[in-house]
């Protein structure tokens, strides 16, 4: 069961705008504090790898593997999530550099691998990614979460509000999609083999949006194809929210 999924998303084809991409790619289904019964996920590493396998894809801009930081598991520590978002500082102004986390997330904070209990120093938080986004010179900046509350880890405060997540990326223009509202849960599924945000989100991307059929996928067009197929999924108890600053026409995608 997936909660406060705190999922961005920003994807251009380098295909058709020439930009290098620089992504940083981590996928936690198996934590070093929990198992099956306290909270690990199935698919979330999973998820991770069709991602990459997407970026690398004509679809995702044929982005090279040297370009590119992939920590599954094991390898997706603190530290080295930190060090590898320094991948980000080769971007010119004209690229592109993104942060895609599939695992447990807490309030306005990821979860890596080596979290400690009641230690909120050993989270990666959103004002660390900023950080790490704010040394780059690149004009397109994304971030893209799946993030999954486990019962053993969810904080007695409220739910953070969207106003706020939203807030937090604002002076770095970012534009983000949510695969749910904060109030509610995001879906894993064995139909599936993964979280049916991102499913559907990669199935839009590969062409399934493009709902006017020219070739490109927009932003606006695959909110318009994930939103109602997630709510179906999850017999309306998750809706992605698409937030941020950008153009209902900005291309995402193109498709061959």
């Amino acid at each position: 069961m997936k909660f406060f999924n705190f999922s961005f998303l920003f994807l251009f084809s380098q295909a058709c705008f020439a930009q290098t991409t620089y992504a940083v790619i981590v996928g936690i289904s198996d934590y070093e504090i929990l198992d099956y019964r306290t909270g690990d996920l199935k698919y979330a590493d999973k998820d991770a790898i069709r991602f990459m396998d997407f970026l690398k894809s004509p679809l995702g801009g044929n982005v090279p593997n040297q370009n590119m930081v992939s920590l599954p598991n094991k390898r997706a520590t603190k530290n080295n999530m930190s060090e590898a978002m320094r991948i980000f500082q080769k971007a010119g102004p004209y690229d592109r550099v993104i942060f895609y986390f599939s695992g447990h997330g807490v309030e306005s904070a990821f979860v890596p691998y080596d979290v400690k209990q009641k230690d909120p120093s050993s989270l990666l938080t959103h004002a660390d990614v900023k950080k790490a986004f704010k040394a780059s010179k690149a004009t397109t900046k994304l971030i893209i979460a799946d993030a999954c509350m486990s019962g053993s880890m969810k904080s007695k405060k409220p739910p953070v509000s969207m106003a706020k997540a939203v807030k937090e990326f604002n002076d770095i223009n970012v534009a983000m999609i949510l695969s749910s509202r904060s109030s509610q849960s995001s879906v894993e599924t064995i139909r599936v083999k993964g979280g049916l945000f991102t499913f559907y989100l990669l199935n839009g991307l590969q062409g399934k949006a493009d709902k006017n059929q020219d070739k490109k996928v927009t932003i606006k067009e695959l909110f318009t194809y994930v939103s109602p197929r997630v709510k179906k999924g999850a017999s309306n108890g998750q809706a992605p929210v698409f937030a941020g600053k950008f153009s209902d026409d900005l291309v995402l995608s193109l498709i061959p």
